[in-house]
């Protein structure tokens, strides 16, 4: 019976190897997948359900004070807050390998987050996002000024409506995003960003940037700084700037395309 066991074992370790060795089934990828301003979690369903069915793990934090963490929001939730909730994570579920995604205003999170974390991470997704700059932060002063003037309680600046989002008000989803939308606390954009290790210097970065856009969208600065650089790849999708939302599909093979 026990020489039976151990051949039933061998037999089983076999099998597995060879399914690993099995030519185009390639090995589970580690996601961290951040969201935009206004969002939460949530907005990464549809994409985190096609990246698991394919085999990889996927982490969607909910930056606080946002989505289902609204309920903490405070005047002292700022960017280096949201860096410390993505950060967190990745230390507590001990990941590594990681391809850490950010889109739109996660653009300022991501490389904050590389920053501290640089060893545990693999690629860098920025997705229709605006690029940290050291020693800047995501809205001038004066900026941040005039809309504290109009903002919910001072600091919390009112969700738009979906088609700022790329998402038209007749999409089937449009309902579903605009229930979950949240007030964004206005001093996550205005905390002056500061590198100690380079960003995500040093490590593959790849940029989607959605052609759907905004007239004038302050992304318009974005591709003369990275195209053609060593480090980045530039990729296009056309649809509007919730691409998780709009072309979850496409995106998705995007994201599985990357590492």
């Amino acid at each position: 019976m026990k020489r039976r066991n151990l051949l039933a074992m061998a037999a089983a370790g076999m099998a597995a190897s060879a399914q690993a060795a099995e030519p185009g089934k390639s090995a589970a990828k580690t996601y961290v997948l951040v969201h935009g301003a206004y969002h939460g979690g949530w907005c990464w369903k549809h994409v985190a359900a096609l990246l698991r069915a394919a085999g990889h793990d996927v982490y969607v934090p909910t930056l606080t004070g946002l989505g289902e963490k609204a309920h903490l929001v405070s005047p002292a939730v700022n960017l280096s807050t949201h860096v410390a909730d993505v950060a967190s994570l990745i230390e507590a579920e001990e990941l590594r390998d990681v391809i850490l995604v950010g889109h739109s205003y996660a653009g300022h999170v991501v490389p904050l987050v590389a920053d501290r974390l640089k060893s545990k991470l693999r690629h860098v997704v920025f997705v229709d996002a605006i690029m940290a700059v050291d020693g800047k932060p995501f809205i001038a002063p004066d900026v941040g000024a005039a809309r504290a003037k109009t903002a919910i309680d001072g600091y919390l600046l009112a969700a738009p409506e979906t088609p700022w989002f790329g998402v038209p008000a007749d999409h089937p989803d449009a309902a579903w995003v605009k229930r979950h939308l949240t007030p964004h606390p206005l001093p996550t954009l205005m905390e002056t960003v500061h590198f100690k290790n380079g960003g995500a210097a040093g490590l593959p970065k790849t940029f989607i940037r959605c052609l759907k856009r905004r007239p004038g969208d302050e992304a318009e600065v974005v591709a003369p700084l990275i195209k053609d650089k060593p480090e980045w790849t530039w990729l296009t999708i056309d649809t509007g700037h919730d691409v998780m939302v709009t072309e979850p599909r496409r995106f998705a093979d995007m994201l599985l395309a990357i590492g």
